[in-house]
Order: structure tokens, then sequence, then C-alpha cells
């Protein structure tokens, strides 16, 4: 099975250009905890979580609607393609901790998201296909603590390179750090549960 086969195809972006409030109002209407940042032409440059904007907001001190979204944003992004078979989006998400991936064709452009929630459904499902212990031992290691990246060079523009069936899902790479440690590091954890919101995340 490849990733076309469970992916999320409705997936809502910012642009580069938007401020924290509209990425913050993308996950309060969609029920989800991140959401891709793309150019002018709709290609994945970033990624962000609903706790890179709580700790935005904190460190940063201001209004969402005064903080990019460049601020903030996750600026290394692991990408899958819809042709890829399943396991390759376990493999990438497990080598870099993250629990979703952007899924992008042939120009980088975003279409579609898949998540740890849709392979464990997928597992479940068939667990022939994706075998269940294998995936307990993958989220096992994608919940694990990691080390803090190390500082880069802030100011540069994110360099895409597109994902290769070969190579397995390519990395959108920058190297502009987050404000503060911590604030934009992509789906490290989730923050906490929206007050008055009484429905389930579907991640």
């Amino acid at each position: 099975m490849t990733i076309k086969d469970l992916m999320s195809r409705d997936v809502h972006t910012v642009r580069l250009g938007d401020h924290l409030d509209a990425a913050a109002r993308v996950l309060w209407d969609r029920d989800c905890g991140a959401v891709p940042v793309v150019d002018g032409n709709g290609a994945v440059v970033g990624m962000i979580t609903d706790r890179d904007i709580c700790m935005a907001a904190f460190t940063q001190g201001r209004p969402l609607g005064e903080i990019p979204v460049t601020v903030a944003m996750a600026r290394t992004v692991r990408t899958a393609r819809p042709d890829q078979d399943v396991a390759a989006a376990l493999a990438a998400m497990t080598a870099q901790q993250v629990r979703r991936l952007p899924v992008v064709d042939a120009r980088g452009v975003c279409i579609g998201m898949v998540s740890t929630a849709d392979l464990v459904r997928h597992a479940a499902a068939q667990p022939k296909a994706l075998a269940p212990e294998g995936l307990v031992r993958a989220l096992a290691a994608i919940a694990a603590p990691r080390a803090v990246a190390a500082s880069t060079k802030p100011g540069a523009a994110p360099a895409v390179v597109a994902p290769t069936a070969a190579a397995g899902p390519a990395a959108v790479a920058s190297a502009s750090p987050a404000p503060k440690s911590g604030a934009a590091t992509a789906d490290k954890g989730r923050a906490a549960g929206k007050a008055g919101k009484s429905k389930g995340r579907k991640d």
C-alpha cells in the first residue's frame, strides 16, 4: 500500500506572509495539531504546530496577529511522495521523530498529509501490511526525548529538495532557527487541549 491510499487530502495551509493568528485559526477550525507553511507557488517551506504557536506567544510577548509565522515555524521539514510505500513514511517519521509528513507532488506542492494516526488505523485494518509490533517500536522512538538541535545561522531562506522514490522523503531545509530554544521544533509535542472544545482531535 502506498501513501496516497491513506493520506488526508483535505489539507489546509498558511502562507509565508501570514501571522500566527491565521495558523491558530486553521488549527482550531480543522481540529488538528500542525499546518504546513507554503510559498507563493504552494510549495512546502515549513511546518507550524500548536506548541510552536504557544511558545512563540510566550517568548515574544505580543498578540498572535503581530507575530509572523516565519518566527515560529520549523524550517526543516520531511516530506513524502504519494507513490511511496507506507513503510517509507514510517521510517522517515521515526528517523526525524515527527508525527506528520506533508505529502507533495513533483513540484513540492502540498497535496496531502500522512500522520501516525493514519498508520495506526492502517495497521489495525491490515496487520499483515504493517506489523503492529514494528509500529509500536516506531511510535516509541518518535516519542523518545531528543537533544536540542544545534543553533544555526539565522536569515537564510528555505531551500527545497524534491523527494525521490529512491531516496525516500526529502528534507526542506533552512539555516534559520526559532527565536528562542524550543519555540519552533516541529511535532516535538502537542500543546494543552483547546479549552471548551468537546470533540476529539483528528490529528
